[in-house]
Order: structure tokens, then sequence, then C-alpha cells
């Protein structure tokens, strides 16, 4: 069937028909017979192993063969074709999956993106659920509390406008005898005279409080008018109510003034239940000074005073005594000069208070009898201003100060609205700016996130596309790569079976001829080959070289010692160069009639295809903000595909990545410092203190608890030097010690006259000594503050010092007192501890407050220990507390007047000094040695 399909050459079939080969089958006879002229007994003879056959049956040999080499040549072709096709559709598939994989890369991403921002979105719609209702609720809280606190700050702004104005109408200045409490008038240009407010004789000091707005400001002139005028001016006892601080005030002294924490080293507990958010700074209680951790106590060896020392001892008692000789005419005269730069009021400043008190319902004064003022004795300026005498009283001074007082506590009160309206305003602001800074920012995210979310879900619809496309691609290769497969399995197959059937021809035309003979067989072998073996696939350039030399084998050529760079090709554009070979089996060819081989070699293209392309990834970004702040969150971070893996390449590692963090627990409690070493007793006898104390080197978070400032857990204490002190002693402690003394008007001529004294004994039973005793230095404060001795170790400078000094007479400037200790610290010892101490009888006036003197003192804390003596019933222990060191019980002393500090130097000296020694009775020596002179 085969050699019917493929036709028989007409040559064969004359050759056949003049052999009279009938027993072959018709079809192959049906082209004719044999050649005429021919006979079945012409033999070619036979030349060694080649048979005798005669010419006719040679020639249908040799036609048969070349159908079998032309058949066995279109066989090869065919194959290498199948091969080539095959490989073709190969790497059109493989380009077809990369190309898949590629898309489901970008698949991938968009599905994460576009997750990423739905989570993005879901996240900041959480957090603005919570944010926007607490940011109005803020709102809504800071407009309400600045509201009232700005009336309250409107209120207490004009009861402090009318006290400064009463108080700037009031003079000490040599006048006309009047009555103690002077009405305040203003003498009009027709010589009439008009009342504003009355403290004459009948007149309730009710009447100038019910003008007041604030329950502060009405406490504050009773309580000043209480102590100025006396209690037996009232009646009766003044109600405790004025003297009381209401849990309010408490309250806000809290967060008013730093200092004032609410935390007591008297009152030690075990409760721990204070949140430290903030971190708890030791130097708003206590000196940290390393040079009080040196000895302290009573020296038992009596202490020898120096001829100096007992020169110098003479020398305060002279001045002692000048200072007791002093009477009020050496005291500096005062006048109408020395009245405050705002001591007169304007016209229009005067008609604006007028008016004020007229809204609020004031008492008709214009009818009330006005004690008559001499005309002569008005000056021009009267006719536009108002004056109020209290001149002629002997405690006009002390009246004056009161007067400053009342206007000092007024101020305090007005600076602190203002600071809590000031810190409200700001907080509220801060507040608020950092909910609309997270409600922003959580927008953005949310924006952002609705932003990825659209450009995933493009990127995850343009790639869902893409891919069910190349899919489609995919299936329509395999279809045509299975249709290529069958057509040439059948061609194949067809051209087996010509190759098949010309061989069988042949063995047909050799049985007919032996018959025809009547020989045996001829045993004719056609050539014989192996399988086909594929070389390596070699450079192109490299594998013509070798051609040219018969190679081609690249194993061969490396036997060969050949030496070539780039010998193989194992991918690229273009191809290399293939050689797949064969060689020549047994039974060996038969000499003229056997077949002649097939070819044994064929070069085709390899590797044409692209080489693989692995994923490059570039660097992590940075780690996002860890999702909760405590109670373990997840932070992320992404690195980006900078090339996708192609023709079989490494896939990518991971592009993302998240890490627990923040995994502490919400509550969580402070972690302490160890304990400090026991600081110094804080005296040297009759009990002292001695602490050491813990700070906090990890603040608590959350909910998580942490010990009071002055718990036990924190602060620990024990008494020290608990015996008795003698009756004398001399400081022989190393200190830079400044003392503050009151000039104020409140303190009287006794009360100056003692505070000088007892300064002056002070100075005498202190050992001064630049290199191994006290610098002391001294100052004294009234409405301006005068530096008496810088520090120093000279005695006489400061006896003249102190006995020169004048009384001023006027207002209470603490906190300019300790602003300017904290300026004279620049003159002491880096080697030695410094001690400020201050006395006074009143609290602070103009130009301080009791704000500035918190403050002032705050400031001076971190450089100095900070002691105060109290010398008046209505300065108690509680009211200058915040403005001491700690420990407080160590720090306060309290005198009960002025006239008493002469008594009182011994306790004095042990209450500064942290160590003395017993003072020798040198009487007896200071007069033999007079007496030897």
């Amino acid at each position: 069937a085969s050699i019917q399909d493929r036709g028989v050459p007409k040559e064969l079939k004359h050759a056949l028909s003049a052999a009279n080969m009938t027993a072959l089958p018709s079809t192959l006879l049906e082209t004719g017979g044999l050649a005429s002229g021919t006979s079945v007994e012409d033999v070619v003879a036979s030349d060694g192993a080649a048979p005798a056959v005669n010419a006719v049956v040679a020639r249908i040999f040799k036609i048969i063969n070349s159908m079998i080499i032309q058949d066995q040549n279109k066989l090869v072709l065919r194959v290498f074709q199948c091969k080539k096709q095959q490989t073709a559709f190969k790497s059109a598939y493989r380009t077809n999956r990369m190309n898949f994989n590629a898309e489901s890369y970008k698949l991938q991403e968009a599905l994460s993106t576009e997750k990423y921002g739905q989570l993005e979105q879901f996240e900041a719609s959480v957090r603005l659920r919570k944010l926007i209702p607490t940011r109005n609720a803020m709102k809504k809280r800071c407009t309400a509390d600045i509201k009232q606190l700005q009336s309250e700050f409107k209120r207490i702004t004009y009861d402090y406008s009318l006290a400064r104005k009463i108080a700037d109408g009031t003079s000490c200045a040599k006048k006309t005898t009047v009555t103690f409490l002077q009405t305040c008038i203003r003498m009009m240009e027709d010589g009439r005279k008009e009342a504003l407010v009355e403290f004459g004789e009948g007149t309730s000091e009710r009447e100038m409080v019910s003008l007041l707005q604030t329950d502060a400001g009405r406490a504050a002139v009773s309580r000043g008018l209480i102590e100025a005028v006396g209690h037996e001016h009232l009646g009766a006892s003044p109600p405790m109510a004025l003297y009381q601080m209401s849990e309010r005030r408490r309250e806000e002294a809290a967060r008013w003034l730093a200092s004032e924490t609410g935390d007591d080293e008297d009152a030690m507990s075990d409760e721990e239940d204070e949140l430290a958010h903030r971190e708890t700074d030791f130097n708003d209680y206590f000196f940290q000074d390393s040079d009080f951790e040196g000895d302290s106590g009573v020296v038992d060896e009596p202490y020898e005073p120096t001829a100096e020392e007992m020169e110098n001892s003479e020398a305060v008692d002279a001045a002692v005594k000048q200072i007791q000789g002093e009477n009020t005419a050496t005291d500096r005269d005062i006048s109408d000069e020395d009245a405050p730069p705002n001591g007169w009021i304007s016209e229009k400043e005067l008609a604006h208070a007028a008016k004020e008190l007229s809204l609020l319902n004031a008492p008709n004064l214009t009818n009330v009898t006005l004690p008559f003022q001499n005309p002569q004795n008005s000056k021009s300026k009267q006719s536009a201003k108002f004056f109020c005498t209290v001149a002629n009283n002997p405690n006009c001074n002390r009246f004056r100060d009161k007067l400053e007082m009342i206007v000092a506590e007024l101020l305090s009160e007005k600076q602190h609205v203002e600071f809590l309206l000031s810190t409200t305003r700001s907080e509220c602001k801060r507040q608020i700016s950092e909910l609309d800074t997270q409600i922003s920012t959580m927008n953005a995210k949310k924006n952002d996130g609705a932003r990825i979310e659209a450009q995933g879900s493009a990127d995850k619809s343009n790639s869902q596309g893409s891919i069910a496309a190349i899919e489609k691609e995919g299936r329509d290769l395999l279809r045509q790569a299975w249709k290529q497969s069958n057509d040439c399995d059948s061609e194949l197959k067809t051209l087996r079976n010509t190759v098949c059937g010309s061989k069988k021809l042949k063995q047909e035309v050799i049985t007919i001829e032996s018959k025809q003979r009547g020989g045996p067989r001829l045993e004719i072998n056609d050539c014989s080959v192996s399988t086909w073996q594929p070389g390596e696939c070699m450079n192109t350039q490299v594998a013509q070289i070798l051609e040219k030399q018969g190679i081609y084998d690249a194993s061969k050529a490396q036997q060969a010692g050949a030496q070539y760079k780039n010998l193989l090709h194992d991918c690229g554009p273009g191809g290399g160069v293939q050689w797949f070979l064969r060689s020549k089996v047994s039974p060996d060819q038969t000499k003229d009639y056997g077949a002649d081989c097939p070819p044994l070699r064929l070069k085709t293209v390899c590797n044409d295809f692209e080489c693989p392309v692995d994923c490059k990834l570039g660097d992590w970004e940075g780690w996002s903000a860890c999702s909760k702040t405590c109670d373990g969150g997840l932070k992320r971070r992404v690195r980006a595909i900078q090339v996708y893996p192609q023709w079989d390449g490494d896939e990518c590692d991971a592009t993302k990545d998240e890490e627990t963090c923040n995994a502490l627990a919400c509550d969580r409690p402070c972690l302490l410092h160890d304990w400090t070493t026991w600081r110094q007793c804080t005296r040297a006898c009759e009990g002292g203190m001695k602490w050491r104390s813990r700070t906090i080197k990890r603040a608590a978070t959350g909910d998580g608890r942490c010990p009071r400032t002055f718990s036990k857990a924190r602060y620990e204490r024990q008494t020290c030097n608990t015996g008795a002190c003698p009756m004398d002693v001399m400081c022989v402690a190393k200190m830079d010690l400044i003392v503050a003394i009151d000039a104020s008007g409140s303190m009287g001529t006794s009360g100056w006259k003692a505070q000088r004294t007892a300064l002056l004994n002070l100075v005498n039973r202190m050992h001064l000594s630049r290199t191994s005793g006290i610098l002391l230095g001294a100052l004294k404060f009234a409405h301006k503050i005068t530096i008496l001795q810088q520090l120093t170790d000279d005695k006489k400078k400061l006896i003249a010092a102190i006995t020169a000094t004048k009384f001023d007479a006027w207002t209470t400037n603490i906190g300019g007192a300790f602003r300017s200790m904290k300026g004279m610290l620049q003159f002491g010892r880096r080697d030695a501890p410094s001690v400020c101490m201050l006395w006074t009888d009143g609290r602070p006036s103009q130009p301080s407050s009791k704000y500035d003197a918190a403050m002032g003192a705050k400031d001076l804390r971190s450089s100095c220990r900070v002691m105060v003596v109290t010398m008046r019933p209505a300065v108690p222990k509680s009211y200058v507390e915040p403005w001491v060191s700690h420990p407080k019980s160590q720090n306060v002393m309290v005198v009960q007047d002025p006239r008493d500090m002469t008594s009182k130097v011994m306790q004095v000296n042990t209450f500064v000094c942290g160590k003395v020694q017993k003072f020798l009775d040198w009487t007896k020596t200071q007069t033999t040695t007079k007496a030897a002179r």
C-alpha cells in the first residue's frame, strides 16, 4: 500500500518486467515489463563479497536503494521539522506561562494593596469615631471653662483696681491732724468735695467690702482691715473663715504652683495611688547638694575665740547699743513724694471708678459729713486728683503696709485667675490642636486608604483581564501543539511505512531472484545506523570554528584541548548550535547492492529562548507606626518588586513583613532608682532629720501605679542629733549663708530694731572663714531690695552695714528678696552648701504677690536650701511652707512677734547651722586682758 501511495518509478517497473518477476504484486507491474533485448541469463560477475546478478536485477537494486535513501532523508527532515515545531510551541507556551506568573504577581500585589487600603480605612474610621466626639466634648468644655474664668477674671480685676486706687491714694505724709481712717475725697475746682469711699468714724468696713465682686476680694479686704484697725474696733473676734483656705483653692494651688503637688512628707502613706505620668523632680522638694552629706552635730570641745573675734564682739555690743538708742526722729522723714508712682489717680480713672461704683449700687456717700481739709494745704493738683491721708496716726506705716498686702493678695488672686485662664486657653488649644492633628491625620489616612484601595482595585481588574487573555492564549497554544503533534505523528508514520515498504520490496526482489536462479537467497545488507545522539548546545561562533576542524561535540573539543570562552550556549536570543550524531552499526553494508547510509549528523538551532530572570526586590521601607501603644500591636514594612521573575527565574521572597510591637502591658507600674545615700542631719541638736529617697527611673503608663513621692516605698527619714543644745553655741559649719530681713511698714520701728539686733548677735556667734567656715551675706527687703553686704568673711563690714541701714517702712517684696538671694549666690563657693534664710512678719505685697513669691522661691530652691522665719501669727507656718525646701518641718521657724527675735538668737543659730560648738565663756579672760593693757 505504501508503495502504491508513493508511486513506483516507471524505470523500476520496466526493470521488473524485463526480469520477468511476475511473483511481485500486480500493482508493481502495471506500467509494463522488461526492456527488450534483456535476458535473465545475463549476469554480472560478482567481485569478492558482492553477489553475481544480471544487469537488470542490479539496476533494480540501484533504483530501490535510491528510493530507500530518498525516503529516509524525508523521514529525517520531517522528524527534525516536527521537533523544531515542538520547540517553538514550547517556547511560546513558556512565554505564556511567564506572562501568567508575572500577572499573577501583579494580581497578588493588587489584592494585597486593596486589602491594605481597606485596613487603613477601617483603622482610621474606628479612630475617628472616638476622636470626633472627644474633640467636640473638649471644645464644649473648654468654651465653658474659659467663659467662666473670663468672668471671674473680670470681677477680680475690678476688685484689684478698686483696692489699688484706695492704696495709691493713701499716704503717710505729715499733714493736719485727722481721724485714723480718712475719707477718700477729691477737691473740685469750685472747692466742692465729693466722696468716693469712706473709712471715717462710724463707717463699717462692710461698706467697702460690699463694693467688691468676688469672695476672694471680700475676704482679703476684710482680713487686711481687721489686721490694720485691730480687733478692738470690731466689737468681736474676726471669723476664722477669713483665714482658712477653701478646698477649691487648695486644689487649684496644686495646679497653680508646681511646688504644691499635694505630696506631704509629714503624711507618710503606704498607698501607691499616684499616677506617675510625669517625672517627679525632687528638686521641687529638696536642695540636692552633695555638700550637705558631711558630718553634723555638736562638737564637745569648747570653742575658743580669737583676739579678732573678741574685738568684733565688742563692736557688736556697741552697735546694739546704738540701735537701741535710735528713735523715730532718726528715721528718714516721709513726704508726699514717697508715694508710689501711681499714688495720684487721674481724673479719667477716678470718674471711671466712680461710675463702676454707682453701677454696683454703692451707698450714697455724697451727703456724709466729711472731715474738713484746709484748702491752703491742698496742692494745686488736688483739683484734678483725690488724696486720702492717715498721716498723724502713729501706726500709719503699718496701716499703709496692710493696705498693700490687701492689694498684693488681690493681685495674687488676679494673677492666679489670669494664670488659670492662660493655661486653660493654652492647654485647650494644645489638646484641641492635638485632636485636630489626629483627626486630620486619620482623615488623610482614610483618604489615602481609599486611594490605595481604588488603585489596588484597578490593578486587580487589569491583572484579572490580562490573566484571562493569557489563559486563553495558553489554551490555544496547547490545542495547536496537540494538532501539530498529531499531524507530525501521522506524517512520520507514513514516511516510516514508505521506508519499510521500499525495504520490503527489495527483499521480495531478492526472494524472486533466488527462485529464478534456483540458488540460495542473496544476502544483501543495507547500511544500518544507531539512534540519534544530541550533542550539547554550543556557542554559534565557536561551533563554526569547530565545524571547520571536523569537531561536532563539545566534549570532544574539550578532550582535544581546545580552549574557548563561552563554549556552551545556555540561553539567549538567536540560540546556539546543536549537532545530532549517529554512527554505523553491524552488519556492514553489502557492496554495490546495499542501500547507502542515511545522514549521520544534523545541525539545528538550540536554546533559542530568553535566559531566566530572577526576581529582584528593593530595600525594606521603614517600619510603620505600631498599631497599638501597648498590649501588643503590629508594625508593618514593605519592599517593592523591582524586577519580576521571568523565564523560570527564581521566585520572589516575601514583599511584606509584620512584627509585634509594644508588647508591654498598657497598665505598667513605674520603675524606681535605687535608694540614695542618707543626707546630712538638718540640725546639730534638739532633733533634726535625715532622709533618703528614690526617684523614678521609668514612668508608669496607662493606669499603672507608682508610689507617691513621700510614700514609704520612695522616701525614708530618721530623726537624728536628738541631744539638747548647749546654752551658748558657735556655728562652725562650712556653708554660704544669706539672711534677708524684713523692712516693711508692718514691722514697726521696734520690730525693725529687734531684727537688726538679732542679726548682729547671730553674726557674733558664727565662725566666718573663707576656707573652713561661713561666708555670710545680708539684704533687706521692702518695696525695694537693698543688699547690705555680699557674701564675706569680714565681720566688721557686716556689723557696719547692719548698723547703718535705715527702716524703709514700705511694702513686702518677698519675691524680689528670693530673686536677689539667688543673685548673691554667684559670690559663693563651689565646695560649700548654700543656705538662704528669710525673716518676715507679713504676706507678700506690692510689687510682689503670693504667686511671685512662690515662683521666686521655687527658682531659688534649685540652688539653695530655703528657710523662713515667720514673726507674726498672721503669717502661719502653712502659708510659707510652699516656699521652703524639704523637709518643710525642718525649714520653717515660728516666732510670735518680731520683738522676740532678740531672745531667739541661739534657736535661730541651731535652726540654720548643722554643726555647732560649745561657746567658751571668755568674759573673765576679756576683763583680764583689758587690765593687762
